[in-house]
């Protein structure tokens, strides 16, 4: 659920809070009398989960269930390459990260833009492949993709999902000799990129 439009995130592993389950928000309780002391409350009596408690507003991202892609993809990335997706590639060139525009500047880069293409693919499609959910093993090197529901459309979204994620990090493991980290730029513009977004 939501909290004035928008899902809240209580602790790393918490998953995102609903709103009957936050606490109204009130006038602190009244100080102690003189001379009495209030012992303190054993933490299962502890009060429950006020709005400005809560440590982190969920993006999309943050909203994202614990199986979805979003959170398969960084588990997978670092399976197979044995890098960290956010440290190694978000913002690596033009294409890998949030959107991308202009000309890949490598082989690191191509594979950043087919795993977008193959994602726009599964939008048109009807599934969200950022939240499609998942799950994977490795077996000799090799990705294994499982539902993590029964059969039906969000099966097959997710299965989709992880078949592209599991080409990406294929692609980046091949892709690791020419990897090159002056093409990392953390929260970069990209200004170096140009502006046309290159077609899929």
């Amino acid at each position: 659920m939501a909290l004035n439009g928008m899902f809240v995130l209580g602790w790393p592993g918490a998953g995102c809070v609903p709103r009957e389950h936050l606490a109204p928000l009130s006038s602190p309780p009244p100080p102690p009398q003189a001379g009495l002391r209030t012992p303190p409350r054993p933490l299962d009596l502890q009060p429950p989960l006020t709005a400005p408690s809560l440590l982190l507003v969920c993006s999309s991202a943050g909203a994202a269930p614990a199986h979805s892609s979003f959170w398969q993809f960084q588990r997978m990335v670092k399976r197979i390459t044995g890098r960290s997706a956010f440290f190694s590639y978000y913002g690596y060139g033009c294409y890998c990260g949030l959107g991308g525009k202009g000309t890949p500047v490598d082989d690191t880069d191509r594979c950043c833009l087919a795993h977008d293409c193959c994602y726009e693919k599964l939008k048109a499609l009807g599934c969200q492949p950022v939240l499609s959910g998942y799950q994977f093993h490795v077996v000799n090197g090799s990705v294994v993709c499982r539902c993590t529901l029964g059969p039906g459309a969000s099966c097959l979204c997710g299965l989709k999902a992880c078949e592209c994620d599991k080409r990406s990090v294929y692609c980046f493991r091949e892709s690791l000799p020419t990897y090159e980290k002056t093409f990392k730029q953390a929260f970069s513009s990209r200004p170096q990129c140009g502006r046309p977004k290159v077609q899929c």
